[in-house]
């Protein structure tokens, strides 16, 4: 009995399987209800079943363990696994030791804490306060990582005897639970100057000697240095910024080395996949994560986890494009290098006053598009916390789970049942290649100064979550202006790597390290094209004078300071050839030299160079996503794609029709909610053809087929979602149209339940039907 992987998906006795789960936490679920909660998400779709086990809880005072329900029913983590494996679903287990999960310290006991308060970390002036709800400890302190091994050791024996392999449920253990320092690494100086970090010989000062010779160090912070001591943990922005960054870096080394511990004691005893989820909460930090795991041969499967709103209204709308497709293009580079199955652990369908079925749908149907095909919901099950071991949320543990505390169903069960259906009635669709044309390029430094807001001396703002990630930033007007793109780390993707793509966007602050602008020179000369801006980097990684890229160009985008004063930023319009005043937010900077294609004030913004074999657009503004009539910013984006010669693999009528090809399949998106009109063409064939045009009257997703195999039959293409074929019989959904149309080959004749068809055509041995139907599913009978 054997779990494995073949990159995309696990593989289990030799059966390729899609996770699709949910997340039920039994210690907040009466256990007379287990029963019932898991029923209804197997009824849904799911096949898996993800828990925390929680070291509080089981371990309520020092050495009283309870893993069997002994002292409360909720304890029979037992009996819960045993319930899955009867109910023959597979399960993920995650023991800690924290578990964030909105739970009593994260999981950590009391009892450790006040017998050892010298584990918590601590901050620049002393100790941080106690009443916090996840008090931050300092992973690495020796008297903490013996009480997390006495932990393992009592909880591994139990879960190892309900592993897969020895004919259990769980098919994988996971490490920790966002092992981010308890999301204080966002801030620079709240930890951790605890003095196993920061006293004399500490890791700090072990990790500088580690890392940098005494005059690197030196040249890099700008100060005579003697010995290593000298260099004291910063604790003022006012520090180099150079010092600050290094420190960040510490700290991710720090979470690294521990899960690095964690994964030693995990291994004696689990033989099936070990996971982690985000290890930093952090998107362009994961390549730490990558390089340390690699150099030390760690089998770990990276998870993410997607979330857009927090006790508030669910919210994922169009202006949440940019960053989704950041945060899967970025996790699927490194979860292409890693090698493992790419896994949303904790795909948000909760924390939530409401969730809207056609937002949800929006965003758990664009996951496996954009190609996170493996999906576990959370918080599936809603539940209550035992007195004591809340933290800030009371006794109700249900915000809005697709089911509730009383066992009923919510409306966004919808979306995940028939996605669900989708994935395990199209296994073509999981194999399928997601492979744009285009390609963003991220530079790690640049994500600390945007998280703390500190840019020091640089002239650009590090406000990088408008004016590249957030509503309006940049990655959001790429998707808006259906260019769907990748994502490349630029310090750990090859030159080849980025020649791949037929366009490279980057976005530039002050500073760029010597060897990634000298990538991206021999990316140009080899025959690349590169889109930067908003300025090009004139300075290196120690943020001393480099411009080799400026140079090699031989275009100067003049110096400008940016402003941060949100009240003080003013709107600049900008024109180009076609494009009336095109609205940018803070600066535009002059470009002297390539031939100018863009003007503010008279003045060229942006120009076009040909070097080598290659191209750069260089845009001394910032181009964001502003939704209007005119819609000039989109229109800038394909003037840019046609200077570089840049194709699509798609073309739609309607531009608000988002499209992301998936080989044999074209998903097709509604993110703005309003009606969607229009053709499409792709895998050379322009579509619907008895009709005018696709519909799609409100926000949604369809995914098109493109001459996909159902057995016997094929269908050449669908306007409907084609769900599965069950013997004689095709099962599509629209629910987005009152018209589908269906062309199919090897059928001679077909007969429409749910609907009635209303033309038809047959040339060349394709059947094409338009068939008319509620907004819904509808099948097609052989």
């Amino acid at each position: 009995m054997k779990v494995e992987h073949d990159g995309r998906v696990y593989v289990i006795d030799g059966e390729r399987v899609v996770i699709y789960g949910g997340t039920l936490q039994f210690f907040r679920v009466p256990k007379r209800h287990w029963r019932d909660r898991l029923e209804k998400m197997k009824r849904h779709g799911l096949n898996i079943v993800d828990t925390y086990v929680v070291w509080n809880w089981h371990e309520p005072s020092k050495g009283e363990l309870d893993f069997t329900g002994e002292t409360t029913p909720e304890r029979d983590m037992v009996g819960f696994l045993e319930l899955v494996q009867e109910l023959e679903m597979y399960a993920i287990v995650r023991p800690g030791p924290y578990i964030c999960g909105e739970w009593r310290n994260g999981g950590i006991p009391d009892w450790l804490i006040n017998e050892h308060p010298e584990i918590l970390a601590r901050g620049p002036d002393g100790a941080l306060p106690r009443d916090i709800y996840y008090p931050p400890i300092t992973y690495l302190h020796p008297t903490y990582l013996k009480a997390v091994s006495e932990w393992y050791e009592a909880v591994l024996p139990v879960i190892r005897d309900y592993l897969y392999t020895k004919g259990g449920p769980i098919i994988s253990v996971s490490i920790d639970d966002e092992p981010s320092y308890w999301e204080t690494i966002f801030q620079p100086f709240l930890t951790d100057y605890n003095d196993v970090v920061a006293k004399p010989g500490g890791l700090w000062e072990g990790w500088l000697r580690e890392n940098y010779p005494l005059e690197t160090l030196a040249e890099r912070y700008g100060a005579e240095i003697s010995d290593y001591g000298e260099v004291k943990p910063p604790t003022d922005p006012s520090e180099p910024l150079t010092k600050l960054l290094d420190w960040h870096h510490f700290k991710i080394w720090m979470t690294n080395h521990y899960v690095e511990i964690l994964y030693d004691h995990l291994r004696r005893y689990v033989d099936v996949p070990i996971s982690i989820l985000d290890p930093y909460l952090l998107l362009a930090a994961w390549r730490h994560f990558y390089r340390y795991v690699r150099e030390r041969n760690l089998d770990i499967h990276l998870w993410t986890e997607f979330w857009y709103s927090f006790y508030r209204s669910f919210d994922f709308k169009e202006d949440r494009l940019g960053h989704i497709y950041y945060k899967t293009g970025i996790y699927r580079f490194y979860q292409g290098k890693l090698g493992t199955p790419p896994l949303s652990i904790e795909t948000q369908v909760s924390l939530a006053h409401t969730i809207e079925p056609d937002e949800a749908e929006l965003l758990y149907a664009l996951l496996p598009a954009l190609g996170i095909h493996n999906i576990n919901y959370y918080l599936y099950a809603g539940g209550e916390n035992p007195e004591g071991y809340e933290s800030h949320n009371g006794v109700t543990w249900d915000v809005y789970s697709p089911i509730g505390l009383d066992g009923s169903e919510r409306p966004h069960v919808e979306p995940i049942r028939w996605l669900g259906e989708f994935l395990r009635g199209n296994p073509g669709f999981v194999e399928s290649g997601l492979k744009p044309r285009v390609a963003f390029g991220s530079y790690e430094p640049y994500e600390p100064l945007a998280v703390w807001g500190l840019r020091g001396d640089l002239k650009e703002s590090v406000n990088l979550n408008e004016y590249l990630l957030g509503e309006r930033g940049l990655l959001t007007l790429l998707a808006m202006s259906n260019v769907p793109f990748d994502v490349l780390d630029l310090e750990e993707a090859s030159v080849g790597e980025m020649l791949e793509y037929n366009q490279l966007w980057v976005y530039s602050l002050d500073f760029m390290a010597r060897d990634v602008q000298d990538k991206l020179v021999e990316f140009i000369e080899r025959g690349g094209n590169l889109v930067i801006l908003p300025m090009l980097p004139y300075l290196d990684e120690n943020m001393k004078p480099y411009s080799a890229l400026a140079d090699y160009l031989g275009v100067e985008v003049r110096i400008a300071e940016a402003r941060d004063n949100f009240r003080l930023i003013p709107f600049v319009s900008v024109s180009s050839d076609g494009i009336d005043r095109m609205i940018t937010r803070n600066v535009a900077r002059e470009v002297r030299g390539g031939t100018p294609i863009a003007f503010a004030d008279g003045k060229p913004v942006g120009a076009l160079v040909r070097k080598g074999t290659g191209s750069a657009v260089v845009l001394g503004f910032r181009l964001q996503y502003f939704s209007s009539h005119h819609d000039l910013h989109r229109k800038f984006v394909d003037k840019l794609l046609s200077l570089q010669g840049v194709r699509r693999d798609f073309e739609v009528t309607d531009g608000d029709m988002i499209a992301i090809p998936r080989g044999n399949y074209l998903v097709l998106a509604n993110p703005r909610g309003h009606r969607v009109f229009g053709k499409i063409r792709y895998n050379g064939l322009e579509v619907p053809r008895l009709m005018d045009g696709i519909e799609m009257r409100k926000r949604g997703v369809l995914f098109l087929p493109f001459g996909v195999r159902y057995g016997d039959v094929e269908v050449v293409y669908s306007t409907a979602t084609v769900l599965s074929r069950d013997g004689d019989v095709l099962h599509l959904r629209n629910h987005l149209s009152g018209l589908s149309e269906v062309a199919l080959r090897n059928v001679e004749d077909v007969r429409a339940v749910g609907g009635r068809i209303v033309d038809e055509s047959l040339s060349g041995g394709v059947l094409t039907v338009l068939v008319e139907h509620e907004a819904g599913s509808f099948e097609l009978e052989f």
